[in-house]
């Protein structure tokens, strides 16, 4: 699946809204489909998410954004797709301290083996 940089800065753009302002996230909010968003592509196209979560990352929101990240997308990509995906967050963990602070946000999933790696890849401290 393809979603135009327009479509992908308008997922973004109201995902942090609607995490900055729980009222929109109800399923009668407006906001809403931005954090569905989420689960309907999680399972089949991971490559999207990850690439949505970096960008909002890259977008310093608000801790409050972080920590739903953090809990929500992030986490469910580690425990849906860590073997896949563990090599991708441990480099982007090596160069990215905010990503770094991300990670210690999410809670452990997936395999023994993967979340240990998730561990060290978020402790991986230079100085943050």
């Amino acid at each position: 699946m393809k979603l135009t940089k327009k479509e992908m800065k308008a997922w973004v753009d109201e995902y942090i809204k609607a995490q900055d302002n729980n009222t929109s996230i109800s399923e009668n909010g407006v906001l809403h489909w931005s954090v569905n968003k989420f689960f309907e592509l999680e399972n089949e196209h991971p490559e999207l998410c990850w690439k949505i979560i970096l960008e909002i990352l890259h977008r310093e929101p608000s801790q409050k954004v972080k920590e739903m990240l953090a809990a929500g997308p992030l986490e469910d990509l580690i425990d849906l797709h860590g073997e896949e995906y563990i090599e991708v967050i441990e480099e982007e963990a090596k160069i990215n301290p905010e990503f770094r602070k991300l990670l210690r946000g999410v809670w452990e999933s997936s395999t023994p083996e993967i979340w240990n790696r998730v561990l060290k890849a978020r402790m991986n401290t230079n100085s943050d």
